[in-house]
């Protein structure tokens, strides 16, 4: 089916879950169709303009309701697109009208899949960036198709706040999400004014011992979307679950804004136990929601509605599943979220929410269309005013109130494979952390190809990248 076939039948189903909307209502109006658009973002202040991402590389703008024909930005040169690679988002810099800095989030062409926070800025015409400007500011090595993260936010301290996923792969093979020496699944903190960045000196793993002083939450698979509530700056997480539950993390701005939180994976999968620990942490900042696999497969994480025209919505977090169409809202609130409902409104393959400057969210389809979620008959509003900064987090407590998460090392912990196959013995001593040794050959009434011996022996516990040695039958003379 072609795209503009696809953009038809998402349009239709989006505005069938609710059929016409009646005056006072919510409905989804038509931005425009795009190619597989991953995000929508605007400048501060800047009312004019929005900027649709593409995930194969491009970048559109949309000036005062119409498309424009030049992209703002091209870079499918550089970035690797499909499945859950591609260009995943961008942010503006709080002085983006002073400076033009912007920074994007993309998986490489070359090293493959590799991840990349590059800088650009804007020509001297604001509708098209200067190509020639790029400066990498972070990369991110990442092998594996999936669970690349992909939002950048500033938040309300100036900060580039950064989601990354746990390196791909089911249950998290590589034990990223616990590890503090790992940026993968994670959510990063960094000034990207510097050589080529820098860490805030109040990070909460600054100075700790074998941990990522970038780090400034953990526990995450991945986190697609998150965001920043524009009027209180509370953080909230739609965090990507594994094979049962789909979860909402919320820390509240007095609650630190999320400043060292623990998300739990993969000791957990939502609020339950997942198995990856043999020691659950006693830090866990368990999910203020979450739903099970019976409802979607994959949540997109959105906005608090701050917009005034979406009375409907004030104040509640909006959301939704790329694997089912209806556009849900909640009330966000510690311990539990409460009051979780549908809109009527529905986006098939929801890929991400946007917010543009005046605080007005819109949906994005995969498909193409990309919407604007408004109340029927409204009668348009006022140019938008710049919204006021958010009340900063507490300072952090000197010393701290309560001892900070051990960090504990990478190891080398041998696993017992005698009596697998070379190639599946291979792959355990890998996800390990350790490396395959000297491999001997001897004939045996063993099938061939099966492991007979091995050292060290299992369990043992071992420096990271140990050597593990084998013997692999030849079967019987």
């Amino acid at each position: 089916m072609g795209r503009a076939a696809l953009a038809a039948v998402a349009l239709a189903a989006a505005f069938a879950l609710g059929g016409e909307a009646a005056p006072g209502d919510p409905e989804l109006a038509l931005v425009g169709t795009f190619s597989s658009p991953t995000y929508l973002t605007a400048p501060p202040g800047d009312a004019e303009r929005l900027f649709v991402v593409e995930q194969g590389g491009r970048i559109r703008v949309v000036r005062n309701g119409a498309v424009l024909p030049t992209a703002f930005l091209d870079l499918t040169s550089l970035v690797l697109s499909g499945g859950e690679r591609g260009l995943l988002s961008m942010a503006f810099a709080p002085d983006y009208a002073a400076t033009g800095r912007f920074y994007v989030y993309y998986t490489a062409r070359s090293p493959s899949g590799q991840l990349v926070l590059a800088e650009y800025r804007r020509s001297s015409n604001p509708d098209i960036a200067d190509s020639g400007s790029a400066r990498t500011v972070l990369t991110i090595p990442h092998p594996a198709g999936n669970h690349n993260g992909g939002q950048l936010q500033f938040g309300p301290d100036g900060y580039l706040y950064i989601g990354t996923g746990d390196g791909g792969g089911a249950g998290d093979p590589d034990r990223n999400g616990q590890n503090l020496g790992a940026l993968l699944g994670k959510i990063l903190r960094i000034d990207p004014l510097g050589a080529p960045y820098v860490v805030p000196a109040d990070n909460p793993f600054v100075g700790v011992p074998g941990a990522r002083g970038e780090i400034w939450s953990y526990g995450l698979r991945n986190p697609w979307r998150f965001s920043f509530d524009r009027q209180t700056g509370d953080l909230v997480v739609g965090d990507v679950g594994q094979g049962t539950w789909e979860e909402i993390d919320f820390v509240p701005t007095a609650a630190g804004r999320g400043r060292g939180a623990n998300f739990g994976w993969s000791c957990w999968e939502g609020r339950e136990v997942f198995g990856n620990c043999q020691t659950l942490p006693p830090n866990h900042t368990p999910p203020v929601w979450q739903y099970s696999h019976s409802r979607g497969c994959s949540i997109t994480g959105g906005y608090v509605v701050r917009d005034p025209a979406l009375a409907p919505f004030a104040g509640r977090y909006v959301y939704g599943d790329f694997c089912a169409a209806p556009v849900w809202s909640i009330a966000l609130a510690i311990p539990d979220a409460r009051d979780d409902r549908q809109t009527g409104l529905g986006v098939p393959s929801l890929y991400s929410f946007g917010e543009d400057a005046c605080g007005r969210v819109y949906a994005l389809s995969g498909s193409g269309p990309v919407y604007r979620l408004q109340v029927a008959g409204a009668v348009p509003g006022p140019p938008c005013a710049q919204t006021p900064t958010p009340p900063a987090p507490p300072a952090p407590p000197s010393p701290p109130a309560s001892p900070r998460p051990a960090v504990r090392p990478v190891i080398c912990r041998v696993p017992r494979i005698i009596g697998l196959r070379t190639r599946t013995a291979r792959v355990r001593i890998r996800r390990a952390h350790c490396r395959v040794g000297r491999i001997r050959y001897k004939h045996s009434t063993r099938a061939k190809g099966r492991v007979l011996t091995q050292a060290p022996r299992p369990r043992a516990r071992r420096v990271r990248g140990t050597r593990v040695r084998f013997t692999v039958s030849r079967g019987p003379r």
